[in-house]
């Protein structure tokens, strides 16, 4: 993997930020991190803030992409549709709040709207997923490959609610719907290690509506690359939308079949 065209620089950049904010992540949760807010289901930890200032710092002194990170927003220049980092410094806060081993760092770098570069990191783990769509995708440094499994009925899917999901009757038996159709359901907390999961082939699919962009970009990336494929549509919100990904032997369909990324 040499040279700039294949993105060595850039997946080398974006491990390197995650290993950084993964440490300080580790510090602040056997410190216990100050909780910045906590409105509904959702919430903000210190942790959050201080994993997304290193990763910004590295990014930007290692390349000129404008970002996207969730706690900093959009750079004044990310609606071109060149390259562009797309940031989640740590996915699955709750899961992290609660000392559950299921969160991670997130860096993904995309054209446009379409991902091409994946960087998971369970910190806790200490286990990174990588990727590069076209050329391949490593789990701590070996291959990886999605599943084969073709039958919805032998397949396990991972999905979740986001924290602005509505849970009135309707949308849940709507959701019950969707997922009856597969062996098992399982909901992780964390998108990001949800794909980087079917990307290495321990789930087969993936689909959530109403996340946002910094939560999936570095995973639809991973699933590209380890030979998945995946189609979203917009939500209602800026920078959020509906996903269905999968080792690519699964058929998904979504809403109104008006695909955001290609």
């Amino acid at each position: 993997m040499g040279g700039t065209s294949n993105f060595s620089v850039e997946l080398k950049l974006a491990v390197e930020s995650a290993r950084v904010a993964g440490e300080i992540l580790r510090k602040e949760q056997a410190q216990g991190s100050e909780v910045k807010s906590e409105i509904g289901r959702d919430i903000k930890l210190a942790a959050d803030v201080h994993a997304e200032a290193a990763i910004l710092s590295r990014l930007r002194a290692g390349s000129t992409y404008p970002i996207l990170s969730e706690e900093a927003g959009a750079d004044v220049n990310f609606d071109s549709e060149g390259l562009r980092w797309v940031v989640d410094p740590l996915d699955g806060t709750y899961n992290f709040s609660r000392r559950w081993p299921i969160c991670c760092v997130s860096i993904g770098l995309c054209c446009g709207n379409t991902p091409v570069l994946g960087v998971i990191y369970d910190f806790l783990g200490d286990v990174s997923y990588e990727g590069v769509v076209g050329q391949g995708a490593w789990r701590n440094g070996e291959p990886m490959r999605v599943s084969s499994i073709s039958e919805p009925e032998r397949a396990m899917a991972l999905t979740g609610f986001p924290a602005g999901s509505v849970f009135g009757r309707d949308s849940l038996m709507g959701f019950v719907t969707q997922l009856q159709r597969y062996k098992k359901v399982r909901l992780l907390g964390s998108s990001a290690l949800s794909l980087a999961w079917v990307a290495c082939g321990l789930a087969d699919l993936y689909h959530e509506d109403g996340i946002n962009f910094w939560d999936v970009a570095a995973g639809l990336a991973l699933v590209k690359a380890a030979g998945g494929d995946f189609v979203t549509r917009p939500g209602e919100r800026v920078f959020q939308l509906e996903v269905f990904a999968s080792n690519g032997r699964i058929a998904g369909k979504l809403g109104d079949q008006s695909d955001l990324i290609d």
